[in-house]
């Protein structure tokens, strides 16, 4: 089995300046860098985390790194999915990665609201699901737009 090289060799990269390439990089880097950086903290540090985000400590601190893995992995996919589009015009691999993670996005965003108003989560969680939906509904919009492109 091959993978595709994120770079093809009669490509050219996409510029700053062209159309849309700011809001792709500014959406990879908070949506992917948030994540990124949320995963590590959860996975590293999961008590100062949750503090942070006004969460009482969980009992079971192996299954908040074991979330801070998967939320930085997602938050990684970003960063891949922006590179290949940004230094070989592959933007259909953008597109992948913002698919599957606002569906991921949206996912998290439900189960989590769900799980508030049922009594199981503290209210607290509300950020997470609001800043998922949130993300979810700017990707679903950009994909909508059939955006990002080859150009």
């Amino acid at each position: 089995m091959s993978f595709p090289h994120p770079i093809q060799g009669d490509s050219k990269r996409v510029g700053f300046r062209e159309n849309g390439a700011r809001t792709a990089l500014a959406l990879s880097l908070f949506a992917g860098g948030g994540d990124l950086a949320t995963g590590l903290c959860l996975l590293f540090a999961p008590a100062w985390t949750l503090a942070r985000m006004g969460v009482a400590s969980v009992p079971e601190v192996s299954w908040v790194r074991f979330v801070g893995v998967f939320v930085a992995a997602v938050g990684a996919g970003y960063f891949y999915g922006l590179f290949c589009w940004m230094a070989g015009r592959r933007a259909g691999c953008l597109r992948t990665v913002w698919e599957l993670t606002a569906l991921l996005r949206t996912a998290v965003c439900v189960f989590v609201a769900a799980e508030i108003a049922g009594g199981q989560m503290e209210g607290a969680w509300i950020s997470v699901s609001l800043t998922d939906g949130f993300w979810a509904l700017a990707q679903f919009l950009l994909l909508w737009r059939s955006f990002p492109s080859d150009a």
